[in-house]
């Protein structure tokens, strides 16, 4: 799965709202349009670019295919962007003098906060 794809994926406003109610239940297509007031081919159309990515995957009962999350696929997405959050973390914090490859543009390059000296940019 593409990273990048899947997070624009979920996070567009009406796939997110899809995914939280196949989160709880199994839904067919006239279910999650009827719950999210939206039409039939629009929700197909969602699902499809969900499908795609392995995200939601689908159950023939009788004519309706019934839809739920790939909790693992879900978790993985969730975990890798959970190790994007920890690299920030260990960046360059304000409280920090500048050291990226970029200093000497860096307006933090000397933070009056531990004593240096403004860079006056």
């Amino acid at each position: 799965m593409d990273e990048i794809q899947a997070l624009h994926a979920v996070t567009e406003p009406t796939r997110f709202r899809i995914l939280r109610e196949l989160l709880r239940r199994r839904y067919c297509v006239r279910a999650v349009s009827k719950k999210l007031g939206i039409s039939e081919a629009a929700v197909s159309q969602h699902m499809s670019i969900l499908k795609k990515l392995g995200i939601v995957h689908g159950k023939k009962i009788g004519y309706q295919t019934h839809y739920c999350v790939d909790r693992e696929s879900l978790a993985r997405l969730a975990n890798s962007f959970r190790g994007v959050l920890a690299e920030e973390e260990t960046g360059c914090a304000p409280e920090r003098i500048c050291s990226c490859e970029f200093v000497s543009g860096c307006l933090r390059r000397e933070h009056p906060a531990e004593g240096g000296k403004s860079s006056g940019k």
